[in-house]
């Protein structure tokens, strides 16, 4: 049986923490509860799915490729609210302190990066399971790419994918 590497899409599971949470805060006042929900998670993944491999992919905080090329690039989407900005390093130092790699580059959103793994995973012998709520990474499913949406606990493989979509 092949070993499998969970990869964790980071910025989508604390954006749905944040807005899925009450308020939370430390008793000096600073808001935790998107990094309690993203912390949830990974406890939930190491205990629930035992992965023999664990990559937590961020999006790095610049701008990417795609702005280069289309300079209205997400100029639509609302601004990020700054108590969520706030949480995000904490969730990084947090995962830093686990002792987990954080995969990002500059230039790449975590998608772009979540991608690259698992081709590199499958090159490797690896199976890949992205964790994440995100349909747009239904598209990186193949025999050795399934994604997981935690929330939901729907595993995405390609029987499940041609069932649904055709």
């Amino acid at each position: 049986m092949k070993k499998t590497i969970y990869i964790i899409d980071a910025h989508a599971y604390i954006h749905r923490a944040y807005h899925a949470l009450p308020v939370l805060t430390t008793s000096k006042g600073v808001a935790v509860n998107a990094v309690y929900g993203f912390l949830r998670l990974l406890i939930k993944i190491l205990r629930d799915r035992k992965p023999d491999f664990l990559a937590i992919c961020f999006d790095y905080p610049a701008p990417t490729f795609r702005h280069s090329l289309y300079p209205d690039y997400k100029a639509n989407r609302k601004e990020i609210e700054p108590s969520l900005k706030e949480q995000i390093p904490l969730a990084r130092k947090i995962v830093e302190e686990m002792g987990f790699p954080i995969y990002e580059k500059s230039g790449f959103e975590a998608d772009d990066v979540i991608g690259t793994i698992s081709v590199q995973a499958k090159k490797m012998g690896l199976k890949s399971v992205v964790v994440t709520g995100d349909k747009d990474s239904l598209q990186l499913i193949n025999e050795d790419v399934s994604v997981y949406n935690e929330h939901k606990d729907i595993l995405w493989d390609e029987q499940r994918v041609a069932n649904e979509f055709g």
